[in-house]
């Protein structure tokens, strides 16, 4: 009966991917469900079963993971001044409406994993379009085949004002991507280096990385992005370029992003959603303590801090280590528990991990700018529907 009512889920789940993709949202898409250490659902629907992704924000979750590594063996402390590491954000501006005045504490690396550092992404606001004007010269001096490396980026950033005080209110922006750069400073080697080294060949992530190799890229999906306006039904088209400082990801980037950098495949990012759910454990390895994913568990957000979150997408989630965790069930208006957590991408890809279940969902999607919380939750309710 338990296989009968798995196959209805993964029918039903593919029925809601191929409505989307009937109406024109997503050109296709790719998920698996790993319950009780099996994958007890992969579908792949447009996409071939090792294609390879851009999983943008879905990088950070991996940074969480790497930055908890050097914290279990003593190199990091997250109450420790950013600038301890990293000294160039010693002495920090806040952009107000009277104008710069010095931040009234240090960022400490706590307001990174939380994202309450102030540090912005490029946006519309006044301290956004300082961060946007840099990333703007950079990303064209990309395509010009000058690349900037993850150091100097991290050191031109702190040169940008931050939007608000450390600690203030919770905002998304390039906490992560600083991270990636202590932990860089901190194991004294670079970003992929730490990465497939700690996480990825241990789990066996073998197309997992910044870029994807000359023999591999027959296998590298095409980018979309949403299209606001066509005279076809669909709602998105092939994109033009990449952001965030971003290249192409078909050579080896002088930035590796933490925050926004990785490509891999369904099969790959289960693997490291699987270990987050056995508490750090993969098949043949462990990756980080049970103490340690218990942290994961539990948001990092004040109650002040939490009534700032404006994302519509994580309403009844709180948010600490880079990830969304599950808070309130009446908010969330979807399946879950306390304990549940996970992330998504800018390109729709989205992951949760419920180590109390041992349960987890991935998606994978190409699509940039792409949004939809209401597909979202019909698919979690339906995955969640097979837990006993």
């Amino acid at each position: 009966m338990q296989k009968d009512r798995i196959g209805r889920a993964a029918d039903y789940m593919e029925e809601i991917l191929r409505q989307e993709i009937r109406e024109g949202g997503v050109p296709g898409a790719s998920f698996a469900v790993l319950y009780r250490g099996e994958t007890v659902i992969q579908r792949h629907i447009n996409y071939a079963p090792d294609a390879i992704f851009r999983v943008y924000s879905m990088s950070k979750p991996i940074t969480a993971a790497a930055a908890h590594i050097l914290w279990e063996r003593g190199k990091l402390d997250w109450n420790t001044p950013l600038s301890y590491y990293l000294p160039e954000y010693e002495h920090m501006n806040v952009l107000t409406d009277e104008g710069l005045v010095p931040a009234s504490r240090p960022i400490d690396l706590i307001d990174l994993l939380r994202m309450t550092s102030g540090i912005v992404y490029p946006d519309t606001d006044p301290a956004g379009q300082k961060m946007d004007e840099l990333f703007s010269r950079i990303q064209q001096e990309i395509t010009e085949r000058k690349q900037t490396s993850t150091q100097e980026l991290c050191r031109l950033i702190a040169e940008r004002p931050l939007a608000f005080h450390p600690g203030e209110r919770w905002r998304y922006g390039l906490s992560c991507d600083v991270m990636g750069a202590v932990i860089e400073k901190v194991a004294d080697q670079p970003l992929s280096e730490f990465y497939e080294k700690e996480i990825f060949r241990p789990l066996g992530m073998e197309d997992t990385g910044f870029y994807v190799p000359k023999e591999k890229q027959d296998r590298f999906t095409t980018l979309y992005e949403v299209a606001e306006s066509m005279e076809t039904p669909l709602r998105y088209k092939e994109a033009t370029g990449r952001h965030l400082c971003l290249t192409e990801c078909l050579t080896p980037p002088a930035f590796e992003s933490g925050g926004a950098g990785i490509v891999s495949t369904l099969d790959d990012y289960a693997k490291f959603a699987d270990m987050l759910t056995h508490y750090g454990k993969g098949k043949d390895c462990r990756i980080l303590g049970r103490k340690t994913v218990e942290s994961f568990e539990h948001g990092q957000l004040s109650e002040a801090q939490k009534k700032t979150i404006y994302f519509d997408q994580i309403r009844g989630f709180t948010y600490g280590n880079f990830m969304r965790v599950y808070d309130d069930r009446t908010e969330a208006a979807c399946s879950g528990n306390e304990g549940e957590f996970g992330w998504d991408g800018w390109t729709g890809p989205y992951f949760m991990a419920n180590p109390k279940e041992e349960f987890a969902f991935v998606l994978m999607l190409q699509v940039g700018g792409y949004y939809n919380p209401q597909m979202i939750r019909r698919l979690r309710n339906t995955a969640y529907s097979i837990v006993e």
